[in-house]
């Protein structure tokens, strides 16, 4: 329990800001209107303070405190506490944190401060500040971003979203996810930032790669010695579900060199253990990167040996079957097994159709007693029917040739028309940029806000979450409610649907450097009524003041007369 006092007023410069305040940014333009209004009223609310050898620490209120430098004040109220350095740390921690404008990257370095202190874990953050402890370890995931990534939070280049997706790659697979950020279109001068959706995407895709689908004993420590096994390794989601409760796709490794050494040391042994097998290229690359030997896809045909129906009959082994690996491409490391004779008639069916059709000629058997002149002849038939079939084969292969060009030319028509219908899209695009009217119709505005929420949906999951709160067996998604919503709205109430959908992210309190779109929306959607003065009128005598007026004059009269 602390120890505190009515506030009194304080010479300035015998107070100093404290060196572990967690917040680090001030508006310089914010500070002067405080400034200004403090010149003009005073300082309202007093500043808190903690004695300590150099005069007054300031535990709340640094912001004030500058202004107040600024509007050169002798004397500012202050409120004075006795803290240890630990409680003063968690008093600005928390009085920060329950600030709006609080930047999430200062409050993560409040948090570590606090762990810093011996008797502080997590559980007791969760009970000082109020956070739960999925935001708490949120926050401290930030404190892992390189300093390019840190700089453009800080700075607000990128969104809290974007920043807790990087922070919790390791750190040599951030600032290609940085890179991922941001597009640049052939129309922007400047790249552009992307969704933080976008990103996650690619992160699912290229980084978090899933365990259950590697080719490789995940128990197995001798892989890669200095990492050992995976199903101990910290650097997996499934380690700290905390901090990863949005990867559902399974345990993903997210360490992705240790991945590829992993991988390249399995596809090793298993080409030592089987030197027979063929490998396989399951995509392109250059050919310096090549293994030596291996060979492209689609030189071989794979032999299916795994189904979905496991009462089904496996495919049929053939002479030309032989074991394979895939060492580069899509599902390497598998092995499997493929056909290596283009014109298997048991695996291609189209070879094993026409055999059955048109089986190759075969000399007839001698009989005992053929004569010279028979044997002749029936070589001579043998020989016809020879060409003949060579020259059907011939026909045939034409036709394929054939029948693949017409297929490229229709690939490259196809290709031609699609770029037609881009040209022309963009030709609709540029007739309604010329075309914008001055104020949307009914019509416009809805397809402008079905456009508007389908650019990006999660930034308007709020919303999505306030129309749906009645009914909690809506499994909709956010677009599909907020799609829903802007069918079924009468015209009347299209504005104002609007309004809220662009309006409802700027209702916090502004952090410093940024605009009050709020406070700009009111001025010209609503501004202040003037307040209405009541205007003298002339006093109007009642007619019984005017009766008992008359009569008064009339007994003065008298009186005088008598």
């Amino acid at each position: 329990m602390q120890n505190s006092s009515a506030f009194q007023y304080l010479a300035i410069d015998t107070i100093h800001e404290s060196t572990t305040n967690p917040r680090r940014t001030f508006d310089e333009a914010k500070l002067q209107e405080l400034a200004a209004s403090i010149r003009q009223h005073g300082l309202i609310q007093p500043i808190t303070v903690r004695p300590n050898n150099e005069g007054f620490e300031i535990v709340a209120g640094a912001r004030r405190y500058r202004a107040s430098l600024l509007a050169e004040q002798f004397s500012i109220p202050s409120r004075i506490v006795e803290l240890t350095d630990a409680q003063s740390l968690e008093w600005a921690l928390v009085e920060n944190s329950q600030r709006v404008d609080v930047h999430p990257y200062e409050e993560a370095q409040g948090f570590q401060q606090l762990l810093d202190i011996p008797g502080y874990d997590v559980a007791a953050l969760v009970e000082k500040s109020g956070k739960s402890a999925s935001h708490i370890y949120a926050r401290l995931s930030l404190l892992q971003l390189i300093p390019e990534v840190a700089e453009a939070f800080t700075q607000e280049r990128i969104t809290a979203s974007h920043a807790n997706l990087i922070a919790r790659l390791p750190q040599e697979s951030q600032a290609e996810a940085f890179e991922q950020c941001w597009r640049k279109d052939w129309q922007d001068a400047e790249p552009h930032l992307l969704p933080a959706k976008h990103v996650s995407a690619w992160i699912q895709n290229n980084l978090y790669l899933a365990l259950a689908d590697a080719p490789f004993d995940r128990e197995d420590p001798t892989l890669n010695p200095a990492a050992g096994a995976c199903v101990t390794c910290p650097r997996r989601s499934g380690y700290n579900t905390s901090l990863f409760s949005d990867v559902t796709d399974g345990d993903q490794c997210l360490a992705g060199p240790c991945y590829q050494i992993k991988l390249t040391s399995h596809i090793d042994r298993e080409i030592a253990a089987r030197p027979e097998l063929i490998q396989i290229e399951n995509a392109w690359r250059n050919a310096r990167e090549q293994r030596p030997g291996a060979v492209q896809r689609g030189h071989f045909r794979e032999i299916e040996t795994v189904v979905e129906n496991p009462d089904a009959e496996p495919a049929p082994p053939c002479a030309a079957a032989k074991p394979a690996i895939i060492v580069y491409g899509k599902r390497v490391g598998t092995t499997l097994t493929v056909c290596t004779d283009d014109d298997c008639p048991v695996h291609d069916p189209r070879a094993a159709e026409e055999q059955a059709a048109n089986p190759a000629p075969t000399m007839a058997p001698a009989s005992e007693a053929e004569t010279q002149e028979e044997a002749e002849e029936r070589q001579r038939n043998y020989e016809q029917q020879r060409k003949e079939y060579e020259r059907e084969q011939e026909r045939k292969a034409k036709e394929r040739k054939q029948q693949f060009e017409r297929e490229q030319k229709e690939h490259e028509a196809e290709r031609a028309r699609r770029e037609k219908l881009q040209k022309a899209r963009l030709s609709k695009f540029d007739r309604i940029l010329d075309k914008a009217p001055a104020m949307f119709s009914a019509a416009q505005l809805r397809v402008f806000l079905r456009a508007l929420v389908t650019i990006d949906p999660y930034a308007f999951d709020d919303i999505a979450e306030q129309l749906a709160a009645n009914d909690e067996n809506n499994e909709q998604t956010s677009e599909e409610i907020l799609l829903s919503t802007i069918g079924g709205l009468p015209d009347d109430k299209l504005t104002g649907f609007a309004i809220r959908l662009i309006f409802s992210g700027h209702t916090a309190i502004p952090r410093e450097n940024e605009i009050d779109f709020l406070t700009e929306a009111e001025a010209v959607f609503a501004p202040p009524q003037p307040k209405k003065t009541a205007s003298k009128k002339a006093k109007t005598p009642t007619p019984i003041k005017a009766a008992q007026k008359t009569a008064a004059k009339k007994t003065a009269k008298k009186q005088v007369a008598a």
